[in-house]
C-alpha cells in the first residue's frame, strides 16, 4: 500500500476537510477559501505522488472564538509548509519539509501560546539541527514577526510524530471544541480524512519505535542497543 496519497487525492481530501470544518462553523469562510486555494494548487499535479502546498501565515486558517477559563475568548490559527515524496529506503521519513504551526491569539489580537510540530532543520553541511528528527517546540519565530516577542527559550524539542494539517485540526478540535469533535470524529467523511492523514505521519515513525522494542516477532523484547529517543534523534 502506497501510503503518500497523489497530489489528486490529497486535494480531495482538503476539500473534504474544507467543507467539514466550514459545514460545522468551525472556521472563517476567509478560512475555507485558503483550504480551497490549497486544494486547487495540488489538483495540478494530477496523479504525482512528489507534492507539496502552503498555507501562509499570513493568511491561516483561523477557527472560530472558542472558550476559554482564563481569557474568555481565544482563536486558534494554524499554517503550514508541507513538502511529500516518496523515500528511497522504507526507514526514511516521506516528508521533505513540515512546519506545521499553531498559535492562539485572544479576542484583542495578542499572541498568548505558539507551537509548532516539524521536521528538524536541515544545516548546509547536510546534517540535522540538534534534537528528534521530528518534534513539537514551543515558540519560534513567525515570518516578518517581531522577534523581541518571541519566547527565549525554544528548548526542548519533544520527540512528536508527523502532523500534518488533518492531524492538526483533529488536535485543535479535541482540545478546543470537544462537543464538536465528540459528533464529528465518528463520522465516515472524517473517519476517511484521519485514515488517510494517519497512514503518511503514522506508520514509518511506529515501525522505527517498534523495531527499536522487539525482535522480528512481536511481543519479544529486542536487547536495547539504543534507547528510542536515540533512534528518534535527528541523524544526518
Amino acid at each position: 500500500m502506497n501510503i503518500i496519497p497523489s497530489a489528486r487525492e490529497m486535494a480531495s481530501l482538503l476539500a473534504s476537510l474544507s467543507n467539514l470544518l466550514c459545514q460545522n462553523q468551525l472556521i472563517s469562510p476567509d478560512s475555507k477559501n485558503c483550504l480551497d486555494r490549497a486544494s486547487t494548487q495540488l489538483i495540478k499535479l494530477s496523479s504525482s505522488r512528489t507534492w507539496e502546498y502552503a498555507i501562509k501565515p499570513s493568511a491561516p486558517i483561523k477557527f472560530v472564538p472558542t472558550s476559554d477559563k482564563k481569557l474568555g475568548k481565544i482563536i486558534p490559527h494554524v499554517y503550514l509548509d508541507v513538502a511529500v515524496e516518496p523515500p528511497k529506503r522504507n526507514d526514511l521519513p516521506l516528508f521533505k519539509r513540515l512546519d506545521t504551526k499553531i498559535e492562539i491569539f485572544d479576542l484583542a489580537g495578542h499572541l498568548q501560546s505558539r507551537w509548532h510540530i516539524d521536521l528538524a532543520n536541515r544545516k548546509e553541511d547536510g546534517t540535522y539541527q540538534d534534537g528528534p528528527i521530528f518534534h513539537l517546540q514551543s515558540g519560534g519565530h513567525k515570518p516578518l514577526a517581531n522577534r523581541k516577542e518571541e519566547l527565549k527559550i525554544s528548548r526542548p524539542r519533544w520527540a512528536m510524530p508527523p502532523m500534518e494539517l488533518i492531524l492538526t485540526c483533529e488536535m485543535i478540535l479535541a482540545n478546543f471544541y470537544p462537543a464538536q469533535w465528540k459528533t464529528i470524529r465518528t463520522e465516515k467523511r472524517w473517519l476517511k480524512l484521519i485514515q488517510a492523514a494517519q497512514s503518511m505521519c503514522y506508520l514509518t515513525y511506529y515501525q522505527q519505535i517498534h523495531e527499536c522494542l522487539f525482535k522480528s516477532q512481536p511481543l519479544i523484547p529486542r536487547q536495547q542497543s539504543e534507547s528510542i529517543l536515540t533512534a528518534l534523534w535527528a541523524k544526518k
